[in-house]
């Protein structure tokens, strides 16, 4: 069951992820520093704003993901349990 739940968690998030290419994180970090790093401080608070935008929606994904995992477990539990 496992692995039937993993195989379902990757297969969603393969197609959330198609077409990305993910960076490191201490690359995406070096880049962001070098991106504000000649902004006035109004433009940086608001780069500030748009990169926690990003990251709640990331957030949001993955509580998407992991409820579908969930939710997953509980259906294939009750077809184990018949």
């Amino acid at each position: 069951m496992d692995n039937i739940i993993q195989e379902r968690m990757q297969s969603a998030f393969s197609k959330m992820k198609s077409g990305k290419e993910s960076d490191t994180e201490d690359n995406v970090e070096k880049k962001y520093e070098e991106a504000v790093t000649s902004l006035s401080e109004d433009k940086k608070q608001a780069v500030r704003g748009c990169c926690d935008a990003i990251f709640d929606s990331r957030a949001e994904s993955e509580i998407f993901l992991y409820r579908l995992g969930f939710q997953d477990a509980i259906w294939l539990n009750k077809i184990v349990k018949r």
